[in-house]
């Protein structure tokens, strides 16, 4: 097949759109470099164009920005916000993926007008039956939570023979030796190679309305490299830096290579996005201390032990035992990593939290997370199975006390509060969907390593835990507008979200905006004679997934 670039009217006879996503790229990040001159092309398209830092969803729920941008409605509403949440009306931990978020994406809105779609690597989204054009799902998708898969489905391995297989490195936390990292690197930078020319494939096969394709390999890199680019992070070797401090630097500078090579001659025939949903920062979680600290506290009851050698949890202890006694670490973890399914983790993993709780005397409860923010659940009545706090006032006071006892926890390696907030979500989003959510989300302070805690209650706590994760996702994105019908000036919008990039496309794509969309169309951002001749039109168009495509 053809692989010419060139840039044409959309198939309507309309003007493209094209998104690029650099999946957790940091604003920080791109406006520091950018002024060094080390991204020359994000530097001219930020200098013609538009930029704007994106509220991301408050950094209160890392895996949510990306469901948030798909489906431009609030995590309340489309209800992902953990690839491991409860299963409401149980004590089950499920783990998600795109096929639980209840909203559809707004690109399900081009179905039936006639207009050409290319999705390609959108995280946590699959291909949808009825779109015109072509998706692919979870072929370079920063750890994919489903099998990839294409429409039409012979592409996605068509990619694969042609550019190779895009491999998916496992982060690791605590490395041994430089060369475990310097391979990674190395991945990464070969598999940047692979996606910009599957991406350059993709685009020259038809001249399609909107085309969005993501680039996983600064979501990859923040996590396993950034504490070696950051000086000021608590884990940062001066030593180690000498040759992998640059790591991260080098792969937003292949990016901006990838998107010069991309979008050569676009700016005058389309509109052009490029986005990142969440950036990257360094990591302080105490999640580690939370089941305890709740059972100190008097809000989460430990279940009695069961001490008979019968049942899934002795079973499981008894293994444990004989694995750690017996097998060394490193054949451990091959074994876990490459041959227990991980449908047997997750069911482990989800019978091991169910049993260890006595939820017919708990108040409140921490949920499985991923080493970031803190997520605690009140054991509620009418919503979990053994529920003994009321709806209403009784709910309120309950999260009140929570979030009141958590800001009293102090790291004595600083001497401050440890929880830089607590957050009762039913403050801040509405939805339908808001009870999927947690009730209260810890936001860890940013002052330094939690290696113990205090609490003037039951005094000092240590739980030594040596797998924390470096990094994590910060609140803002950003994006960059430019080209046809953006503003040709530099300009910095503010207040901008992702939640409204999918109406802003909408709007310049000539579709009405749903009214229960909550992203608003950024009109600032779009120049005079478009706005002249389009008005915003709004009107019902649901983007509710249907029961009958539900999980």
């Amino acid at each position: 097949m053809k692989q010419d670039t060139r840039l044409s009217p959309g198939a309507d006879g309309q003007d493209r759109i094209i998104v690029i996503g650099l999946d957790s790229a940091d604003p920080d990040l791109v406006q520091m470099w950018a002024k060094a001159g080390r991204l020359p092309f994000m530097s001219s398209l930020i200098e013609s164009g538009v930029w704007a830092r994106l509220l991301s969803t408050r950094a209160l729920f890392g895996d949510s920005p990306w469901p948030t941008f798909n489906t431009s409605v609030s995590p309340a509403k489309h209800g992902f916000y953990n690839f491991q949440q409860m299963k409401r009306g149980t004590t089950d931990i499920i783990r998600i993926d795109a096929r639980h978020c209840r909203y559809l994406p707004f690109w399900w809105l081009l179905r039936n007008a006639g207009k050409q779609v290319a999705v390609f690597d959108i995280p946590k989204t699959y291909p949808l039956e009825g779109i015109d054009g072509i998706q692919i799902a979870a072929w370079g998708e920063h750890y994919p939570l489903l099998t990839m898969s294409s429409l039409p489905p012979a592409l996605a391995k068509e990619l694969s023979a042609r550019f190779g297989t895009y491999r998916h490195p496992k982060e690791i936390v605590n490395p041994t030796r430089i060369t475990q990292e310097l391979r990674i690197y190395d991945t990464l930078m070969s598999n940047l190679e692979k996606k910009l020319e599957a991406t350059r494939f993709l685009m020259a096969q038809h001249d399609w309305d909107l085309f969005i394709s993501v680039f996983a390999e600064a979501h990859y890199a923040g996590h396993q490299f950034f504490h070696h680019c950051e000086k000021r992070h608590w884990a940062h070797d001066p030593k180690k830096a000498v040759k992998l401090g640059d790591t991260v630097q080098n792969i937003y500078s292949a990016l901006d290579s990838a998107l010069a090579t991309l979008l050569q001659g676009a700016l005058d025939k389309a509109t052009v996005f490029i986005v990142s949903v969440h950036g990257i920062e360094t990591n302080f979680s105490g999640n580690f201390f939370m089941p305890a600290i709740l059972e100190k506290l008097g809000f989460q009851v430990a279940a009695a032990p069961v001490n008979d050698g019968k049942g899934p949890r002795s079973v499981m202890d008894l293994s444990r035992g004989l694995r750690e006694k017996f097998i060394p670490r490193p054949v451990r973890e091959f074994i876990n990593d490459r041959i227990v399914p991980q449908s047997f983790h997750d069911q482990m993993s989800s019978h091991q939290f169910s049993s260890s709780i006595d939820w017919k005397k708990t108040k409140a409860f921490f949920l499985p997370s991923d080493h970031f923010q803190g997520f605690i659940s009140i054991n509620l009545k009418g919503r979990e199975p053994w529920g003994v706090i009321h709806p209403g006032a009784e709910f309120e006071e309950a999260c009140n006390h929570v979030c009141d006892e958590l800001k009293r926890l102090v790291n004595p390696e600083t001497g401050k509060s440890a929880v830089k907030e607590a957050v009762q979500i039913s403050r801040i989003y509405k939805g339908e969907n808001r009870y999927l959510l947690p009730d209260v989300v810890i936001q860890w302070a940013d002052d330094g390593p939690i290696n113990q805690l205090y609490h003037p209650s039951f005094g000092l706590i240590e739980e030594p835990y040596g797998e924390l994760r470096k990094s994590q996702h910060s609140a803002d994105g950003f994006m960059i507008a430019a080209g046809k019908h953006i503003h040709q000036k530099a300009t910095v919008l503010t207040g901008a979200s992702t939640m409204d990039l999918g109406p802003t496309i909408l709007y310049l794509m000539g579709q009405t905006v749903p009214n229960d969309m909550d992203g608003k169309v950024l009109v600032d951002l779009i120049d005079e004679d478009f706005k002249r001749n389009n008005e915003v039109k709004y009107g019902n168009r649901p983007l509710v997934v249907p029961e009958e495509m539900r999980l």
